[in-house]
């Protein structure tokens, strides 16, 4: 059975089983790096909320044997515990005054979300592009929040240069900056311990959620406190959308390297949407400029 048909086939016994009080239908998203995933979307007639599950596992399931009904079964029990979504009044997001203080930014790869960055107000920065959001809270423990694009700026009588003001502000708040020793994070995690005298030195920077956190190189100082507690200027490896790597520039020898092993990471250990850039970047100590210190490729092999 095709993907298509797998879908199809989930959304009409799920509509079987919710009754005409329900609308379910196939729902496509558009993700980071214009990546599409198909999910089920289900929608009580009188609410607004309607959770979508994402069917990708569930489809690979099914063709590992997985029966129909048992994934049917855990489909609703997904809804039942998501139905009511984060308890957000819609007439807030009207409401600039309420809006203001919960705008923040993420960052994404300019040149793969050409289709979204038409769609939202954004801000590009080397061949990264900074896109903008409203933090809605915490739902069942997990981040919530809802992309800006253009018609909400008409909505509201803003205009980018405002949103990016109230995001360069309330990010580092609403996410906080942190910065870790990769030697620590491997440590936790069980694995060897480098003594410090042949290995380089490396920091993840990151939110404190850990999510779209790649973020924090554009906050106000971060990288300029980085590189002057190290006395260097930064080679920065764009490691996912969710973190980057900092290296003192002054315990590298060689850019190239450093570029190899980014595209080597993002080929084949970094799923395609969580990809943020093949480029190795450089933060100058003195000017305090970040540029582009390498553009790397995507292998062959990665792409076809």
């Amino acid at each position: 059975m095709s993907y298509d048909d797998f879908n199809e086939l989930v959304r009409s016994r799920l509509s079987e089983i919710c009754g005409t009080e329900f609308s379910v239908s196939v729902y496509e998203a558009l993700k980071n790096n214009s990546v599409v995933h198909k999910g089920i979307s289900i929608r009580e007639n009188d609410h607004s909320i309607a959770p979508t599950i994402y069917m990708d596992e569930f489809y690979t399931d099914y063709c590992d044997g997985r029966d129909i009904e048992d994934i049917i079964n855990e489909i609703i029990r997904i809804y039942s515990q998501n139905r009511k979504g984060p308890e957000v009044e819609a007439g807030n997001f009207v409401d600039f005054e309420w809006v203001k203080d919960r705008i923040f930014f993420k960052t994404v790869n300019a040149a793969e979300n050409a289709s979204l960055l038409a769609q939202v107000p954004c801000s590009l920065n080397l061949d990264l592009a900074l896109i903008y959001c409203v933090y809605m809270g915490n739902f069942k423990g997990s981040f919530s929040s809802v992309m800006i694009r253009n018609e909400h700026l008409k909505l509201w009588g803003k205009d980018m240069a405002e949103i990016n003001e109230y995001a360069i502000r309330n990010t580092p708040a609403i996410l906080p900056c942190d910065i870790r020793n990769m030697k620590d994070i491997v440590s936790e995690l069980g694995g060897f311990e480098d003594d410090g005298e042949c290995g380089v030195p490396m920091f993840v920077l990151s939110n404190k959620d850990r999510v779209n956190g790649a973020a924090v190189m554009f906050y106000d100082g971060v990288l300029k406190r980085a590189a002057d507690e190290l006395g260097s200027d930064l080679y920065i490896l764009p490691s996912s959308i969710h973190e980057v790597i900092v290296i003192p520039k002054d315990a590298v020898m060689d850019a190239d390297d450093l570029t190899r092993m980014v595209a080597e990471v993002n080929d084949t250990q970094v799923a395609k949407e969580e990809i943020l850039s093949y480029s190795l970047y450089e933060y100058l100590r003195e000017s305090e400029k970040l540029i582009i210190a390498s553009a790397g490729v995507r292998s062959k092999a990665a792409t076809a």
